[in-house]
């Protein structure tokens, strides 16, 4: 599997720029604004941007060759990444113009993602799709263990506009792993449903057909609904980290890059013990556990205002969250039929932004008026409750493949 081996490498260094940028980015943001809602308000931009993007690129990328769109979406994600430096270093950065970032950024995500997600079971045999994500999901959380850490250090030592050419670099590494390698597509192993469109059918029913096979079958609505109710409260963390750092705990920026680093330690650690407890736990009991490990996370933090333990927190949080996440994910690709696979990731990512948006923004509210620390309660709380509503939910009963 060579192509989702250059791919995944390449993946690893793109996130690494991806996670030194977005430290910058809210650093800047909380040095221009003096504020945590502006802060959190990057996610809300970064993903209502994303959501107009995802369901029109999703039938795109049902359409055309993925590796295009991947390679589209990476150009102009650099060319973001790149501008702003320029205008950092230049001195005409804002408030406005990282938002105006922020937005571009999500738009030029979210023409790839549904492509770049589709892309696994073309490149792996069927039985190890699971792994596949899983390790997709470890090589982006091994970057989250690296790349704040070192975008703590670029941005002490060199400045915010170092860090987004970096960033702007990076993408350069998946573009080449995709013109190299071209993923052999299998013939397809399972008899598409009537809800599974043809490549040419009209837009509006092309539109339509993932929300109709996701409110038609329990397998796929039940991983949504797990996944909706989980973000919300999840967003709220970790939208408010930044702002978490330096105004409660008095961290320097090289210390809130640790601090995510050690949140991505935690996932690559969770991301090890994975495929052993998919083998012997059902998805409706590891899905809640790995909830419930986000959520205990949360509420410690709400009551530590030292350094060195909150980093230690972050590391069980990183641990639920790759399991539940990608978990989900894997549900999902596994229950959609190939026809409408990218359509379906992307429904699943828009309304992952929506929970998102809105969790990171009720946060930020929260936190401008009663303090991070109560956000963060309210945060932990709400990932308890969606942990204990999802073993309530008809999940698949087990991460193999249909039949």
């Amino acid at each position: 599997m060579p192509a989702f081996r250059a791919l995944w490498l390449a993946s690893i260094v793109s996130w690494i720029g991806s996670f030194v940028q977005d430290v910058a980015e809210r650093w800047l943001m909380l040095d221009l604004t003096h504020s945590p809602l502006p802060v959190a308000m990057l996610s809300t931009v970064f993903t209502t941007a994303s959501l107009v993007s995802l369901l029109p690129a999703g039938i795109l990328a049902d359409r055309v060759d993925r590796r295009h769109l991947v390679v589209v979406s990476q150009l102009a994600q650099g060319t973001v990444a790149l501008g702003l430096g320029v205008m950092t270093w230049t001195g005409h950065v804002s408030s406005a113009v990282l938002f105006a970032a922020a937005g571009l950024a999500g738009i030029g995500m979210a023409i790839g993602q549904p492509a770049w997600a589709s892309l696994v079971p073309e490149m792996v045999d069927r039985a190890v799709v699971t792994d596949a994500i899983a390790l997709n999901s470890a090589a982006f959380n091994l970057a989250r263990a690296i790349g704040p850490a070192l975008g703590g250090l670029v941005l002490s030592s060199y400045g915010a506009g170092t860090s987004f050419l970096l960033n702007g670099a990076t993408f350069a590494a998946v573009i080449v792993a995709l013109l190299t390698f071209r993923p052999a597509r299998r013939p397809r192993e399972r008899q598409e449903p009537a809800a599974a469109l043809v490549p040419h059918e009209p837009v509006l029913r092309a539109f339509a057909a993932p929300f109709r096979l996701a409110r038609a079958q329990d397998e796929l609505r039940s991983p949504f609904t797990a996944m909706l109710a989980f973000s919300l409260g999840c967003s709220v963390v970790y939208a408010l980290t930044p702002a978490y750092a330096r105004s409660t705990l008095g961290a320097s920026a090289q210390q809130y890059g640790l601090m995510i680093g050690a949140m991505g330690a935690g996932a690559v650690l969770g991301a090890t013990m994975l495929r052993r407890l998919r083998l012997r736990l059902r998805p409706n009991v590891l899905v809640p556990a790995a909830m419930m490990f986000f959520a205990v996370s949360g509420l410690l933090l709400s009551r530590v205002r030292s350094f060195p333990i909150a980093a230690l927190c972050f590391v069980p949080a990183g641990i639920g969250w790759i399991g539940a996440y990608s978990s989900l994910q894997a549900l999902v690709q596994l229950w959609t039929p190939d026809a409408v696979r990218a359509r379906m990731i992307a429904l699943y990512t828009m309304l992952h932004f929506v929970a998102w948006g809105i969790g990171a923004s009720v946060g930020g509210a929260i936190a401008a008026r009663w303090g991070v620390p109560a956000a963060f309660a309210l945060g932990g709380t709400a990932c308890a409750v969606a942990a204990v509503a999802t073993t309530r939910l008809p999940l698949p009963a087990s991460f193999s493949p249909p039949s």
